[in-house]
């Protein structure tokens, strides 16, 4: 599903390969594309991505935010997450509400 993210939106982590993450409210920094190059950030070197992907930030302020899946020891206020783990905090759900509604049971 495609949300037609940019840079400064704000998204929800819904899922995450570190569960501490999920939940966390970010704003996406950089979009990496998939099978492109790998990349540095915050002085960690991340391979190339297999999936979209964005660079996001915690927006706590505080450094809990674990980039990416494999950086468990690295405690970091932003870092990569795939693009299908956010949900968009912006624009127009009228889709997404429908089809919720579709799934009610009737009362």
């Amino acid at each position: 599903m495609s949300h037609n993210f940019k840079p400064g939106d704000l998204a929800l982590i819904v899922n995450s390969g570190a569960p501490e993450n999920i939940g966390k409210t970010v704003r996406l920094v950089e979009f990496v594309a998939p099978h492109g190059e790998g990349f540095i950030h915050e002085g960690v070197m991340f391979n190339p991505r297999p999936v979209d992907t964005w660079i996001v930030e915690s927006l706590d302020g505080s450094k809990s935010l674990v980039g990416g899946y494999i950086q468990r020891n690295i405690m970091v206020s932003s870092g990569p997450c795939r693009q299908k783990w956010l949900m968009p905090l912006r624009g127009d759900f009228t889709h997404e509400q429908q089809k919720a509604k579709e799934a009610e049971p009737c009362a």
